[in-house]
């Protein structure tokens, strides 16, 4: 039964990810990707956009309702331009990945043996949706350059559970829409 929920919530998307080796001493994942803590932040200004968006729902008069929608495509565009900077500046590539609330598959540069414990980022595309968390390596397949990894995650917030389960509804919503 684990494995039919599992593969319900599994979707293929693209993200950005980096990775490096988790040391229990320093658990704040954020903290080993000092680089990437504007999409951390940036984060936020997707709970505001939200807070923004139900506010605008509420707003009778046309003129002020349309101002205040375009002051709030301003602020995704520019969240997004922020986004978009720092990937480029980190020369992370989006890569296809298949992703559930227990895990994903991906390509990581760099040898990873099965039960390396890594520090992870990735960063959704074009969402910019981002997720730092602790994986273990579960499956590993080393080709030169690279491995093509099944990580586990371990022990997701309830907050970062949330998020992602939105995401995979968002994704899979959209790929039958297409």
């Amino acid at each position: 039964m684990d494995t039919d929920r599992r593969e319900f919530f599994r979707v293929a998307d693209t993200a950005y990810i980096t990775a490096t080796a988790f040391d229990p001493e320093r658990p704040a994942i954020a903290d080993y990707f000092p680089q990437l803590h504007q999409v951390a932040v940036l984060k936020e200004f997707e709970n505001v956009d939200a807070q923004f968006s139900e506010f605008l729902e509420r707003i009778k008069d046309p003129a002020t309702r349309k101002l205040m929608d375009l002051f709030n495509t301003k602020l995704t565009l520019m969240t997004r331009y922020l986004h978009i900077q720092t990937t480029q500046a980190e020369h992370l590539q989006a890569q296809p990945i298949d992703i559930s609330e227990g895990g994903c598959q991906c390509w990581l540069e760099g040898a990873h043996p099965v039960g390396e414990d890594l520090a992870l980022a990735i960063i959704f595309s074009p969402s910019y949706l981002s997720l730092f968390c602790h994986a273990r390596v579960a499956e590993a397949i080393t080709d030169g350059s690279g491995t093509r990894v099944h990580l586990e995650f371990q022990a997701l917030s309830e907050t970062q559970r949330q998020s992602l389960t939105r995401h995979l509804f968002k994704v899979q919503a959209q790929s039958r829409g297409s």
